[in-house]
């Protein structure tokens, strides 16, 4: 599974990296966002823009799951 690990990404790059990411490539995929809830919320807001389906594994809530 492909992954986009934003760990040192700063909040503003943050939307323009996840749509490249989520548009050139193919689900499933998984995007790692730690543990921050500003960067969660960035990234949640890009993939219901795009209207992504997604969820966030019980196991590791610094991750989310790019299903379609």
């Amino acid at each position: 599974m492909k992954e986009l690990d934003l760990h040192g990404l700063k909040h503003y790059d943050v939307k323009d990296t996840v749509e490249n990411f989520i548009l050139i490539n193919d689900t499933p995929f998984r995007i790692i966002t730690g543990r921050s809830d500003k960067m969660r919320e960035l990234v949640e807001t890009t993939l219901k823009k795009h209207r992504f389906g997604f969820y966030t594994p019980a196991h590791n809530p610094g991750e989310i799951i790019v299903t379609n």
